[in-house]
């Protein structure tokens, strides 16, 4: 998984990131309870703020618990339980299939076939379940795969393809918080896509592998240029994410999306600004 869609820890409390982590406990053993000890290796904080969003929003009833489990062996950790973070959990792995899916397609990694095995009989189970979200995101993944074939980058329309993967996976329910919960995960989405591109340039380059951004690397103002890219997407997902009744750990929230999905695009200028002035 991706894991951009984190919390900025340096602007919580001990407190709420104590409260974050009983999140993220939670989903890791929700992954454990339904897909085994292996799952836990897939565990990623962009399905731990889906978690976080969805309970937030629905309250289902949650149960409060403390354990010790293979990373914390000794002293025990807080973590919930409840349908939100379940569905985190389906979503969790279902991601985890299609992301490795594509990395054998374009690696033919060794891991991502491991992975697609071990996985194949909880990606047939799910889709049993949500056919329609798998047949939407397959779809997708397919219009993807062509554009990235040709000549011509059509960054923009493989961000809303990317954005609309996501917002399938947002969107839990059909009811009014529906599309709602899509604009968030579209927004995020896309967001996810162009830091990735970013993050994964230097490597995908030394591998000739495709990156949407080969074309806007070479410019002076190619940080700027894609921020203000970003700044749009994040802002699309404040705006859709104020407009839902929340309440419980709304600073949370907040915290991952007007600061936390910004760490990485922070390290990535400051590296870039190091090796500029190195030379």
């Amino acid at each position: 998984m991706f894991g951009y869609i984190t919390i900025n820890g340096a602007a919580l409390s001990e407190e709420e990131k104590a409260r974050y982590r009983t999140y993220y406990c939670g989903l890791c053993r929700a992954l454990h309870k339904t897909y085994g000890t292996l799952s836990r290796l897939t565990l990623s904080n962009d399905m731990t703020f889906l978690g976080l969003t969805l309970s937030s929003l629905y309250e289902p009833s949650a149960l409060e618990s403390a354990g010790i489990c293979p990373v914390h062996p000794v002293r025990k950790q807080g973590y919930l339980k409840s349908t939100a973070l379940d569905y985190a959990a389906d979503m969790n792995i279902l991601l985890t299939w299609y992301v490795s899916q594509d990395h054998l397609l374009d690696d033919h990694s060794t891991n991502a076939g491991l992975m697609i095995r071990r996985l194949k009989p909880h990606y047939e189970r799910l889709k049993q379940i949500y056919p329609d979200k798998c047949r939407q995101i397959e779809t997708c993944l397919d219009r993807i795969h062509v554009l990235e074939a040709q000549t011509d980058v059509q960054l923009d329309a493989l961000c809303q393809l990317s954005g609309r993967i996501v917002g399938e996976v947002f969107r839990w329910k059909d009811d009014i918080w529906g599309d709602a919960l899509r604009c968030i995960g579209e927004s995020l989405g896309g967001f996810i896509y162009l830091i990735d591109a970013m993050d994964d340039y230097d490597q995908d380059q030394r591998r000739r592998r495709f990156n949407p951004l080969k074309d806007f690397h070479a410019q002076p103002d190619y940080f700027e240029s894609l921020k203000q890219s970003l700044t749009l997407l994040a802002a699309q997902a404040a705006e859709a994410l104020e407009s839902l009744p929340l309440e419980q750990d709304v600073n949370l929230i907040r915290n991952v999306v007007y600061s936390g999905i910004w760490i990485r695009y922070e390290q990535l200028l400051s590296k870039s600004q190091k090796k500029e002035n190195k030379q």
